[in-house]
């Protein structure tokens, strides 16, 4: 058990809602009541040229100075409910033409626990050509990115774990490693355990042998045949998960670090996924 866990929530300066503070609200106090963690938030927001763009006769340094501290403020109205509730806030406001780019930095410098961010929905084309904000995360970030959908948090109740079927020595560690996760979220969230497997193959899934390797119960299981990411996300609707959780496993020989099934999945499910790096 660590004392205090660091969640840095990621700000986006051109929407009205910020699903990303509330659920990063919502954990904080989740994680007191469960878990007695002093957990603390770090709300970052980084603004690029369109942003600071220089009025007549200022310059670029002045005007980016400006908008940081017009950012500021819009912040600091932002988290007086947050502080009001008893966790403890830091504000980061930067300004970088690379803004994707500058999160991930930021994340890492901060040493961050878990980053949370409001999900922007894409159609799989565009993120597979176009380097998304959330895709720069899911590829770089080395901590546990957590990308809502829902602006007002709910109890989640239902954690759903992807595991990867029949592994070889790749995912046999990131398996175990994953599952051990996700019992730790769903232990501090008081919440209940799911898992969930699929098959490429015409072979039937036995759930009771997949249901005894996740020391689950059957019915907390579901092994199908399908594309991954339509089983997961079949899955997370049929048992109503509040929560999906799966691995970013990059195999040695690939040169992306985001892996296969985490990047298509993320616009199949409705509900909130939270992804975890784990080693190959």
């Amino acid at each position: 058990m660590v004392d205090s866990t660091k969640i840095f929530v990621v700000l986006d300066p051109k929407v009205m809602e910020q699903a990303a503070l509330t659920w990063g609200e919502k954990i904080a106090l989740d994680l007191k009541k469960y878990r007695s963690d002093d957990a603390r938030l770090h709300v970052y927001c980084c603004i690029d040229d369109e942003d600071a763009s220089p009025r007549r006769g200022e310059d670029l340094a002045e005007a980016v100075a400006a908008a940081q501290e017009r950012v500021r403020h819009w912040i600091e109205r932002l988290v007086m409910h947050t502080r009001s509730s008893g966790i403890d806030v830091a504000i980061e406001v930067e300004w970088n033409k690379d803004w994707r780019k500058a999160i991930v930095a930021a994340v890492a410098r901060n040493g961050s626990d878990v980053v949370i961010k409001n999900m922007t929905q894409h159609a799989r084309l565009v993120r597979l050509l176009r380097d998304t904000a959330d895709w720069r995360l899911l590829r770089d970030c080395r901590c546990p990115v957590m990308l809502v959908k829902t602006p007002q948090p709910y109890d989640i109740h239902k954690v759903l774990v992807a595991v990867k079927p029949s592994p070889d020595d790749v995912y046999e560690a990131a398996n175990a490693n994953i599952l051990e996760a996700a019992r730790s979220i769903a232990e501090d969230l008081g919440a209940d355990l799911h898992a969930v497997t699929c098959y490429k193959s015409d072979a039937l899934p036995d759930w009771q042998r997949f249901a005894d390797s996740c020391s689950l119960e059957r019915q907390q299981v579901t092994a199908d045949i399908g594309a991954p990411e339509k089983v997961i996300a079949a899955t997370a609707t049929e048992i109503e998960a509040d929560l999906v959780v799966i691995a970013r496993v990059a195999r040695p020989e690939s040169k992306s670090l985001l892996g296969d099934t985490a990047r298509k999945v993320i616009d199949e499910i409705d509900t909130e996924v939270l992804v975890l790096p784990m080693s190959a």
